[in-house]
């Protein structure tokens, strides 16, 4: 592993953001980090790159804590949600404020990337729009060569072509053997693209939902008039056209045999789930 978190708590006054959080990052691989809003995906890649100080647990990059080695801070790079921070900046100067930091920064790279996506680096950030930011502060992180990358909603504010653009370089990171950790409320283009999908609760704790695929099944219902009030019930509806109606399940034992044997179920198939929704079970299940 290359991150590990141990007991990770937050408070924010009276209120606990995160509780005991535990979890590790694997290097070489795409993580997504999802929740509701509120639920503490930007404090947390705040604590993780030492931004906000955690009130309880410990965090150690590639062994060692912050505490013991500043200068593995050098290995983990933040993109948050508003790149806005150089507003006032030209392009090329923000590249001279991440060499400082990171003396592996790749110039060459980013000088590339910049004319490949016909940006002027003598404008100042100020001038392009969120998505166009959000572009040019990955180019940083990317080319900060830093082993960790932190994203914080990439793909809030892009349009389809640069989403696509976007997924590319992340998936480019992966094939250069750089771990990721993205939070977005993106699920459906996140869930192409993450190998783990860590989900935040509400109550501030902390699930690997790509491990709970086999705690559930998704079925597709047709019913004579409506579902049986005891299975809607017990169940997660991800959607419901007519007398149509997509749900997700408990796996239980003898789950089949229940929906054999429903008198108000014409027919129905199991069909494959997929991550998001995985994130739609945890978060039904927690209401």
């Amino acid at each position: 592993m290359i991150l590990e978190v141990k007991d990770l708590s937050k408070s924010f006054e009276s209120e606990r953001v995160l509780d005991k959080l535990s979890f590790n990052l694997e290097d070489g691989q795409i993580h997504g980090l999802v929740g509701r809003n509120g639920s503490g995906k930007t404090t947390l890649l705040k604590i993780l790159v030492d931004i906000l100080n955690m009130d309880e647990g410990s965090l150690k990059i590639l062994g060692k804590s912050y505490k013991e080695d500043r200068h593995i801070i050098e290995n983990i790079a933040y993109l948050p949600d508003r790149f806005d921070y150089f507003d006032y900046d030209s392009i090329l100067k923000i590249k001279d404020y991440y060499k400082i930091l990171y003396p592996n920064f790749d110039d060459n790279f980013f000088k590339i990337e910049l004319k490949k996506n016909k940006i002027d680096g003598k404008k100042t950030l100020r001038s392009f729009s969120k998505g166009y930011k959000n572009l040019i502060g990955l180019l940083a992180i990317i080319a900060s060569n830093a082993r960790i990358v932190l994203l914080d909603e990439i793909l809030d504010g892009m349009d389809v072509l640069n989403k696509e653009l976007i997924i590319s370089y992340i998936l480019d990171m992966k094939d250069q053997g750089r771990t990721v950790l993205a939070s977005s409320h993106e699920l459906e283009e996140l869930a192409k693209i993450v190998d783990v999908c860590l989900y935040l609760t509400k109550d501030g704790k902390i699930r690997n939902i790509s491990k709970s695929k086999n705690s559930f099944i998704k079925v597709q219902i047709v019913v004579k008039d409506k579902l049986d009030e005891a299975i809607l019930n017990h169940s997660v509806l991800r959607f419901n056209m007519g007398r149509v109606y997509v749900i997700l399940l408990e796996n239980k034992d003898n789950i089949r045999n229940i929906l054999d044997e429903n008198k108000t179920i014409v027919q129905y198939d199991i069909l494959d789930s997929k991550i998001e929704d995985s994130f739609y079970w945890e978060k039904g299940r927690s209401k």
